[in-house]
């Protein structure tokens, strides 16, 4: 059985996998190696996205034995965080594994931000809680027979935030920010990381109306698991942008034209000889 939220999830690998593979063959890297390398990277999401959850839903694995394997899957815990950074990991191994040197980050650029996009619109039918609770006049507000499916829903007795709809309106913004600007980042694999920086950035700041359980310092887990991926990427361009490589080159100055070589103007005629 596929559930709308697994519906969108599939949906959402198939595009953003198309506008990846299109993005290689424009750059001429379409090739077996690089296949495999994507089929690494779509395993080790799968991977990564339920083992970053896995240690909430302990209860879960423990009915594998127990109930269809779908159910236990659907109902496990999963994060697009642990996704992003379990495909990255494999990526590292496969292209090890294949003694494939080139980059291939920016391929990932905009198919990443599409993907996500399209799947948080699944979060946003069939996930609850949405949000925080919230006076603002676009709060999203549930029937109190679809809260009965869930056994945590704190805030859906109102209107909630729709996180969800936040991080869709933000991933649209960054494609057509990317597609603009993506001339300005000359080096490959910055236009990624620079998506990266931001959307961590941003799911960091949206934890704080998710309606997330706080874990430890008034922080929700997926904040605990963001502060160090900010941090590093942030020192990244820090020290890009002190390496100049950023930095536009200076205009060469032409060289000052002389009096003495410019050409005498003809003199005028008109004399009576």
């Amino acid at each position: 059985m596929l559930y709308t939220h697994d519906v969108f999830t599939i949906v959402g690998l198939l595009a953003g996998l198309l506008l990846y593979f299109r993005e290689l063959r424009r750059n001429g890297m379409l090739g077996w190696p690089i296949f495999w390398i994507a089929v690494a990277a779509v395993l080790g999401g799968g991977v990564g996205a339920r083992l970053i959850t896995a240690w909430e839903h302990i209860d879960y694995y423990r009915l594998l034995h127990a109930v269809p394997l779908t159910y236990a899957v659907e109902h496990s815990g999963k994060s697009i965080i642990g996704g992003i950074a379990g495909g990255y990991v494999a990526i590292v191994l496969a292209k090890r594994a294949f003694g494939y040197t080139r980059s291939t980050g920016d391929a990932y650029a905009f198919a990443i931000p599409v993907g996500v996009a399209i799947g948080r619109v699944g979060c946003f039918l069939s996930e609850l809680p949405l949000g925080t609770p919230t006076d603002l006049p676009w709060g999203v507000s549930v029937d109190p027979d679809a809260t009965a499916n869930f056994a945590r829903c704190p805030g859906c007795g109102g209107p909630m935030h729709p996180s969800m709809l936040y991080e869709i309106v933000f991933n649209l913004v960054a494609l057509a920010l990317m597609a603009r600007f993506r001339h300005r980042l000359i080096a490959q694999g910055d236009l990624l990381k620079a998506y990266l920086l931001s959307a961590a950035a941003f799911r960091f700041l949206v934890e704080y109306v998710r309606a997330n359980e706080i874990q430890a310092l008034g922080l929700t887990g997926p904040q605990i698991v963001l502060l160090p991926l900010v941090g590093l990427l942030a020192l990244f361009f820090v020290r890009r942008w002190r390496s100049g490589i950023y930095r536009m080159p200076e205009p060469r100055a032409l060289p000052e034209r002389s009096v003495d070589h410019m050409p005498a103007k003809p003199a005028r005629g008109g004399g009576v000889s």
